[in-house]
Formats: C-alpha cells, sequence, structure tokens
C-alpha cells in the first residue's frame, strides 16, 4: 500500500469513484458506464488502496461516504473538469459527432425554442440525435444529470442549487389563466378566480407552486377540481368545460393555442428558467457547444449570457 503509484489512478477511476458518491449506490454506477457491478467494486478498490481509506461504508440497504470521501470527491471534480477542459470548445467538432444530445424540460412550453434548437442541429449535427426529455419531477434533475440520463436541463428556478451542478439563467415567461371561451367568460374579479374550478398539472414533486405561494400570501386557496399527469392533457381536458388553468404564457403557441387566456386578478411572479448542467462537465468543449445552442435560442433576457459565466445560487 505505501509503493503505490498515485499516478497509477486514471480519469475512468476517478469519474467511477465520483459517480459511487454521488449516487451512494454501485448499482447505479455499473448502469450509468455499462458494467457490471464487480467491475465497478474492483476499479473502487484500486481508489481505496491510493488513498487508504474504505471510501463507502454499509449504510442500511446501501452505502454512504466516509469522511474521507467527502474531503476528496471535490478534489476529484475538479479534476475530471479540468480533463474536459483540454478539449476546448473550439476543438469540438460537432459535424462529426455521432452521439445524441439530451435535454431535460420541465414544461412543453418551451418546445418552440426546441424546435429551433433542432434546426440548428440538423444542419450542424447532422449525426447526433437531439432527445427532449420530461424533467418530472424537478427533484429527479441531479440524478439525471449524474447519470447521464441528460446532458443538459431547464429548470424552473431553483433558489438553492446541489453542489454537483452549475447553471445559468434561460429564460422567463408570464403566467396567465387558460380557460375555453366557448364554455364560459375570462376572468375579471379575483373573487370569479377563487370560486372557479381549477385545473392543474401534477408534477410529483415536492413543495407548493408558484400559485398556490401568490395565494397563500393573501390568505387563500383556490379549488382544485382535477389533476393531470401531464401540462398538455390539462389543456385537452379542460377543453370543453367550465374549468381554468394557471399556466405559463408560452403554452398559447403550442399545446394550449385552441383555448383564450386572460391575466390572472392577482399579482403572481414571472416563471425564471435555469440552465443547468453538471459541473464535471464545466470544461467539455461539446457541453458548452450545446449550452451555447440553447442559449442562443432562448427567447429572454438570458439569451445573451456567456454560458461560460455560470451563476451558483446560495
Amino acid at each position: 500500500m505505501d509503493n503505490f503509484d498515485i499516478f497509477r489512478i486514471d480519469g475512468h477511476t476517478l469519474r467511477v469513484f465520483l459517480t459511487v458518491f454521488e449516487t451512494c449506490s454501485v448499482s447505479r454506477a455499473a448502469e450509468v458506464f455499462d458494467l457490471n457491478q464487480s467491475t465497478i467494486s474492483h476499479t473502487i478498490d484500486k481508489m481505496r488502496v491510493a488513498v487508504r481509506d474504505p471510501l463507502f461504508v454499509k449504510s442500511g440497504r446501501g452505502i454512504t461516504p466516509t469522511e474521507k470521501s467527502m474531503i476528496i470527491a471535490p478534489q476529484v471534480q475538479s479534476i475530471l473538469s479540468a480533463l474536459e477542459g483540454l478539449v476546448a470548445v473550439g476543438d469540438y467538432n460537432p459535424a462529426i459527432d455521432t452521439l445524441p444530445m439530451r435535454v431535460g424540460l420541465p414544461t412543453p412550453a418551451l418546445m418552440p425554442q426546441m424546435k429551433s434548437v433542432y434546426d440548428i442541429l440538423s444542419a450542424k449535427a447532422p449525426n447526433v440525435q437531439f432527445q427532449v426529455h420530461r424533467l418530472a419531477p424537478r427533484e429527479r434533475m441531479q440524478e439525471m444529470l449524474t447519470l447521464g440520463e441528460i446532458d443538459l436541463a431547464i429548470s424552473i428556478n431553483m433558489t438553492k442549487l446541489p453542489p454537483t451542478l452549475n447553471s445559468i439563467r434561460f429564460g422567463r415567461d408570464t403566467l396567465v389563466v387558460y380557460y375555453d371561451p366557448k364554455t364560459r367568460d375570462p376572468i375579471t374579479t379575483l373573487q370569479e378566480y377563487i370560486d372557479a374550478r381549477h385545473g392543474v398539472a401534477g408534477y410529483g414533486g415536492k413543495g407548493k407552486s408558484v400559485v398556490e405561494t401568490a395565494l397563500a400570501e393573501q390568505g387563500l386557496q383556490r379549488d382544485i377540481s382535477f389533476t393531470s399527469p401531464t401540462t398538455s392533457t390539462l389543456g385537452q381536458f379542460i377543453t370543453g368545460t367550465d374549468m381554468i388553468a394557471t399556466m405559463p404564457l408560452g403554452l398559447s403557441r403550442e399545446s394550449y393555442r385552441n383555448l383564450a387566456h386572460c391575466a390572472p386578478p392577482i399579482e403572481m411572479p414571472d416563471i425564471t428558467y435555469d440552465l443547468v448542467w453538471h459541473r464535471r462537465f464545466e470544461g467539455s468543449g461539446r457541453n458548452l457547444w450545446f449550452r451555447q445552442l440553447l442559449l442562443d435560442n432562448a427567447t429572454s433576457d438570458g439569451a445573451t449570457q456567456d454560458p461560460s459565466s455560470f451563476t451558483v445560487p446560495d
């Protein structure tokens, strides 16, 4: 052990360690790398010998990092980011790329921007498949980015990001009240809004929505009559009914184009979106190129920002 050459630890070993650290699971790491669990365990054993620590200990049915793991994980992350940075964005050639580019979305209101992204990808990266995944519930975002299920995520702004993720402002949208003009009139007063039957999209997340929070601040509560599994099906369901749905204005261009909308009778904050990526790809030329492509096609105040000057909320 004393004679172990630390320089025998390669980038793959560091990636395996970090993935096990972030997921607290050998089996999940095996899925990420498409390897069997014994191979992952053997790789972790190499790290254990190198740093002279067990790194992970059993905790119930799972594992938990040791204090040494907690200390070295940020250093490993920094090393991997530096290695990724060896390929600058200028050296990345999308024309010869064949791997899919995947983004997670919280709402179909952002699909018009994704169509613009697809058009550019088709021209500049003709062999790349563009994949859009549903980002729901929002709490799964870190897991999806860690496991490589998506390359980037566009998330409704979070006050605090996990330490393994970086972000930059992507854009904003306004909340409006959708209704079927064939079956009801627009909402004009707060009392009409409270008395109306509301439809909502159940994303399976925790905590209150922007609408619930705004109403609660006024000591108010709405009558939720229907919960839809997705945003799109909510629009379909309220069609032909007297229900209303308070959703992003961006949906009026696609999913909700057959519905009318009006302003809410109560002040509600805009929805802000962040573009989020895993820190291990901070210096990746491919990830940087993909980030900039998304930002260039964001119809918002976030579209002009430099994706390398990220912000990490406190």
